[in-house]
Parts: structure tokens; C-alpha cells; sequence
């Protein structure tokens, strides 16, 4: 049983190596688990416990280790600092003329409204989001 366990932990650690997605390597320590079970003289029905539980034993504690370290770093800029904020129209929004600024923050955005509408010049209004490099806006009511 020792050369299935160690031909289960090579398949899974190449196919891990293959994905990396942190999804077979719990499955391959597990295989490990087994084979010193094996190597201990344990039965067939022990050495499948052994992986079974010892694999989903690792899962459940380095998982949640795993997700904190590979966790995205979001990195927030300044544009941010804009969605949600009130501003002004300094120049008319015209979705079918491609025209329209808004000044929020002290900044000046190219400007959209979020449903198209015409919005003059000196309206107040709010950011909503940001699609490329234009301020999607809305009247502020």
C-alpha cells in the first residue's frame, strides 16, 4: 500500500503544480498522512481514514491562513475618494453631444449621467461610480 500512496501524492502534487489553485494539495498531504500510516503497519480501513480525515482536517485549519495571505490587497486611490460625494456641473452633461464636467472634491471629472439624462450647468449632483476616466453622476434630489 505504501507505493499507492506515494503514486496518489505525486498525481496530486503535479496536478497542483499544474492548477494552482491550493485545491489537490490538501488531498496530497493527506496521501503523506496515509503512507506513514502504512509505513506503521496500519490496515487498509486505517490508512483510508487516516487520509480522509487527516486531509480534511488540514483543510479545515490552513484554509482560512491560505485565503489571508493570497488575498487581494485593494489599494485605494484618491478617484475613490469621489464615489458618493456631492458636486456641481461646470459644463452642461449631454450624453448625445459627448460633452459635460463636474467638479466633486475640488477635482474636475469628465461626466456622464447615470441614465442618460441632460443635466445643466450649476445643478447639484452626486457620484455614483466610476467608468474609466468619466464620473457616472446622478441629480442630487
Amino acid at each position: 500500500m505504501e507505493i499507492l500512496w506515494i503514486a496518489v501524492a505525486i498525481v496530486l502534487i503535479i496536478v497542483e503544480s499544474a492548477t494552482f489553485n491550493l485545491i489537490t494539495i490538501w488531498f496530497a498531504l493527506g496521501a503523506l498522512c496515509a503512507l506513514a500510516a502504512a509505513a506503521l503497519g496500519a490496515s487498509e480501513y486505517v490508512q483510508g481514514l487516516t487520509f480522509v480525515l487527516s486531509s480534511a482536517l488540514l483543510f479545515a485549519v490552513t484554509l482560512p491562513l491560505v485565503k489571508n495571505v493570497l488575498r487581494p490587497k485593494i489599494q485605494a486611490t484618491n478617484a475613490d475618494r469621489a464615489i458618493g460625494r456631492e458636486g456641481v456641473v461646470i459644463e452642461d452633461i449631454d450624453v448625445d453631444e459627448g460633452t459635460g464636467q463636474v467638479k466633486v472634491g475640488g477635482s474636475i471629472w469628465s461626466a456622464r449621467s447615470e441614465d442618460g439624462s441632460k443635466i445643466a450647468k450649476n445643478e447639484r449632483v452626486e457620484a455614483i461610480r466610476i467608468e474609466g476616466v468619466k464620473l457616472i453622476i446622478r441629480k442630487k434630489v
